[in-house]
């Protein structure tokens, strides 16, 4: 059997947790070797919960000193670059939570380390790792769409209370912290983007230090296809309300919100269900005797149940696709070369905002 991939940890706050699922179950594929945080009880805690005897306060002691093969970077926005670039210079591969980095340079800074060492970059995009997603993206290869012509996704959700997340300076906002995620799937299913236009807003400026919690986006992809974004932290809502749909000349798909009977295996996800209807089951104009119809046309989801993933928990997913692309020198689904370009996206909005102008990100 071959050697499970030996991970150290790097940031044991929120995203640790469910980071954590991966390494008590599948210790037969990625190890669990290390734990560091600079603040030692809590990597202690989170070593306790995990078997892990290696802990750490200095990342640097341990990349020179753990018995690791790769990093797991769970920590803020701003380390993102420079531990993802020491660990590549340590000769260890590296996953890196979102937002990859804080802007452009950091992230061609990573993809060039990365590549120099010989080493594998990826970076946690986990709603890509989700069996729904993954039978959207197969519907939409097998031209089950057709050519796609439009794009949305939609995000209401309460903001985080006052820590680094609400920090512009440390790389906080929701756009940042909970859209890039959405923008990285739409452009999973429709392709890169070429132009962008946005609208950022602080609303609620005693909840932040310089961020953003309201913003308002339009798209232009590669194909012609359009798309729009909306995000907000500005409505007390719980859970988070996530949606978005894809539509093409022969169907449409969309999301359902987020399901809260979850269990051990099945974290709340980002979305619930993807559901599809064909042109044929969408235009009123088949059915016009029928209001309920019209109103409520016949979506079903998309079978999930022959989609070849190890869990139904995309955390889970996406740590064992790292894993057996580290082993294997495989590119990721989510490579740190392929995220740059959701990247692009998100400071595009951010430079049309602050401009007033739409942005092509070739100019990036």
């Amino acid at each position: 059997m071959p050697e499970p991939l030996k991970v150290g940890l790097v940031g044991t706050g929120g995203i640790s947790n469910r980071h954590m699922d991966a390494y008590l179950r599948f210790p037969d594929r990625v190890r669990l070797m290390a734990v560091c945080d600079i603040v030692r009880p809590l990597a202690e805690e989170y070593a306790k919960k995990t078997g892990v005897e290696a802990v750490y306060t200095d990342y640097e002691k341990m990349l020179r000193e753990a018995d690791i093969d790769a990093v797991d970077i769970c920590t803020g926005h701003r380390h993102h670059a420079p531990q993802a670039i020491a660990a590549a210079q340590a000769g260890k591969h590296a996953l890196t939570e979102k937002a990859m980095a804080q802007n452009l340079d950091e992230c061609r800074a990573m993809i060039r380390a990365a590549d120099k060492a010989g080493t594998t970059l990826m970076v946690a995009q986990h709603l890509r790792y989700s069996p729904e997603a993954r039978a959207a993206k197969r519907l939409i290869e097998d031209g089950g769409l057709g050519d796609i012509q439009a794009a949305r996704t939609h995000l209401i959700m309460s903001g985080p209370r006052k820590s680094w997340m609400n920090d512009a300076k440390e790389g906080g906002g929701v756009l940042a912290l909970n859209s890039i995620h959405h923008l990285d799937l739409l452009r999973y299913y429709v392709g890169n983007v070429k132009r962008v236009t946005g609208v950022c807003r602080s609303v609620q400026p005693e909840m932040l230090n310089g961020a953003e919690d309201l913003v308002a986006g339009t798209l232009e992809f590669d194909n012609g296809a359009i798309g729009d974004m909306f995000a907000s932290w500005t409505t007390y809502v719980a859970p988070s309300v996530p949606s978005y749909t894809v539509i093409g000349t022969k169907g449409t798909i969309q999301s359902t919100p987020p399901d809260l009977d979850t269990d051990e295996d099945r974290p709340v996800s980002h979305f619930g269900k993807v559901l599809f209807a064909d042109k044929e089951d969408l235009d009123p104009r088949n059915r016009p005797e029928d209001l309920q119809k019209i109103l409520n046309p016949p979506f079903e989801p998309i079978p999930t149940s022959d989609v070849e993933l190890p869990s139904s928990n995309f955390f889970v997913n996406e740590i064992l696709h790292f894993a057996e692309c580290a082993k294997s020198g495989a590119e990721p689904i989510s490579s740190g070369r392929d995220n740059i370009e959701s990247m692009k996206v998100m400071l595009g909005i951010f430079e049309s905002s602050r401009t007033g102008r739409a942005v092509d990100l070739d100019n990036l």
